[in-house]
């Protein structure tokens, strides 16, 4: 009797220590650095896409980046103990370190519409830096930011949504393509196309929900991608039961990629854990990040 004692004891001491975790874990900040070069071309349907993990930092690019970008996803202002302040400093103290092309968000300012005015406040904080630093802000919508009329405008980011720029680098001189696809929700969605683009630049997309690679044609697919949406699984459960169960209907996860860097289709493909917590407020084994993207053309 006095062992069953023992062990319910320990069992409910480690159930408390991982609750306790959960609620801790979401004050941490990973302050991450992502190097992105060309993936081999792969003409592969999306029935049968092939899924290679790259690693975080590709360690044989010796030579300036083309584009650096600090990139941030699913804010959830909600639940977000990341303050934009923090956010701010990592973006100050990146473009010390070398020329920021721009910030960009990956969607998901809030998770409810009553949480906009947190949202709102959150990303005109990092606007604000952006501002004084003179690095430009860019942005695309998240499957929660449908409830939410004039984000960009009242956030203080220029859209990307369904829309496209090009920019020079300032290291080498090579142009490329900036785009944006919105997201429509969950209920109903809609998969955008890629849209179509006049030259030969290479292609940089954002766009909220990784999935949407899977909705592309081949020969449209981008040269890369940044996304977030998937929280990094937010709550890592054995035997992957966050996405066979939680988030099922999200397909990339359950194909091997959920969070950091992969050749998919061809397309280098960026994807961030985020910052928010979603509708539950817990993190396991998922510290939100922010990252410091640099694109070798």
């Amino acid at each position: 009797m006095d062992k069953i004692y023992v062990v319910l004891m320990a069992v409910s001491a480690l159930i408390l220590l991982y609750i306790l975790w959960c609620f801790i874990e979401p004050f941490f900040l990973d302050q991450d650095r992502a190097t992105l070069k060309k993936s081999p071309e792969d003409a592969s349907p999306a029935d049968s896409i092939t899924i290679k993990k790259l690693p975080l930092v590709q360690s044989d690019i010796k030579n300036a980046p083309d584009f650096r970008f600090v990139f941030f996803s699913d804010t959830h202002a909600e639940w977000c103990p990341v303050s934009s302040k923090r956010i701010c400093e990592s973006i100050r103290k990146a473009h010390e370190t070398s020329p920021l092309d721009g910030v960009i968000f990956g969607g998901d300012m809030s998770s409810y519409k009553r949480g906009a005015a947190k949202g709102f406040k959150y990303l005109n904080a990092v606007s604000s830096c952006c501002k004084e630093l003179g690095i430009p802000f860019y942005g695309v919508s998240g499957n929660h930011d449908i409830f939410v009329d004039n984000i960009p405008e009242q956030a203080g980011f220029v859209s990307l949504d369904d829309t496209h720029i090009t920019l020079v680098s300032r290291t080498s001189g090579s142009k490329a393509v900036l785009a944006g696809l919105s997201d429509t929700g969950r209920k109903n969605r809609v998969w955008h196309k890629m849209p179509v683009l006049d030259g030969n630049e290479p292609v940089m997309l954002v766009v909220h929900d990784p999935d949407a690679i899977l909705h592309f044609d081949p020969a449209t697919r981008p040269d890369f991608m940044l996304s977030g949406h998937l929280h990094g699984g937010q709550m890592k459960f054995p035997f992957r039961i966050e996405f066979c169960v939680l988030r099922r209907h999200d397909k990339l996860p359950n194909m091997g990629a959920v969070q950091g860097v992969y050749n998919i289709g061809g397309t280098t493909v960026f994807i961030s854990r985020g910052l928010g917590c979603g509708v539950m407020p817990f993190r396991f084994l998922s510290v939100p990040e922010v990252t410091v993207v640099e694109i070798n053309l």
